[in-house]
């Protein structure tokens, strides 16, 4: 498959990342305790996850290390984790191995899944292909590879908070409005290098009804209190007044 300009960008940046992801990564897999976001929001807090997946085969879209994958395999369930990074997979791996967790990992991107249609009884996308793909390609190929009732979960960024985040990732986010609301869509970053994806909310809702999905509950939020995150952006001040995250519950018809 030839590769798409923004493939190129987030596989190479995310290659520069890994290695400061590894810590959190093996955090993650020593636990059952599923926490979430920039803050760690905890799972009893948003109710994201089910207790019991058995039965069900689940697939994380641009999984990283692969830790959601983990509690969906510590909770019964199936679980695949697709991703474009080798380095990100390795992490996973390693720690697959040792965890015995049996988490099945596919190097490959969320705009293009090598699953035959109808595959999956759960989907879930953690800043995954919830930020880097093309939701226009993304969101459909979720659709066909989801059996009919499957649910769809995918945390990124909210929209507030794009609009407000400043170039430079090392700097915290912003009072005053950067860019555009309106019409959002592709946002290039040149620190690092690299290029997100953000749809206003009716955008959003047009698209996952276009592919066949229904909305169950659309979850915006700021930081807990008193929340400390590993993200200099990440002013947990500023998300006392408006969300930073936002994540969607859908349902695919």
């Amino acid at each position: 498959m030839e590769l798409s300009d923004h493939q190129k960008l987030n596989r190479e940046a995310w290659r520069l990342k890994a290695r400061s992801y590894v810590d959190p990564a093996e955090q993650n897999w020593r636990t059952d305790r599923a926490v979430w976001g920039v803050w760690g929001t905890p799972d009893s807090d948003l109710h994201l996850l089910e207790s019991d997946f058995s039965g069900k085969k689940c697939l994380e879209i641009g999984c990283g290390t692969a830790y959601v994958s983990s509690w969906i395999a510590q909770r019964g369930g199936e679980a695949c984790g697709i991703d474009p990074t080798r380095n990100q997979l390795n992490t996973a791996l390693r720690l697959n191995r040792l965890y015995k967790r049996n988490v099945h990992l596919v190097e490959g991107f969320g705009e293009s899944l090598p699953f035959p249609n109808a595959s999956f009884d759960f989907a879930i996308s953690e800043y995954g292909a919830s930020l880097w793909a093309d939701p226009y390609r993304w969101i459909p190929e979720a659709s066909r590879v989801l059996r009919p009732g499957a649910q769809l979960i995918f945390m990124t960024s909210h929209p507030i908070s794009e609009i407000c985040a400043p170039e430079d990732e090392e700097q915290p986010m912003t009072r005053t409005l950067l860019r555009p609301y309106l019409n959002m869509y592709k946002n290039e970053w040149s620190v690092p290098v690299s290029v997100e994806f953000h749809l206003p909310h009716g955008t959003w809702i047009k698209l996952l009804r276009e592919n066949g999905f229904t909305i169950e509950r659309l979850l915006e939020f700021g930081a807990p209190a008193n929340a400390k995150s590993r993200y200099v952006w990440a002013d947990s001040e500023w998300a006392q007044f408006w969300p930073a995250e936002e994540c969607w519950v859908v349902s695919k018809d």
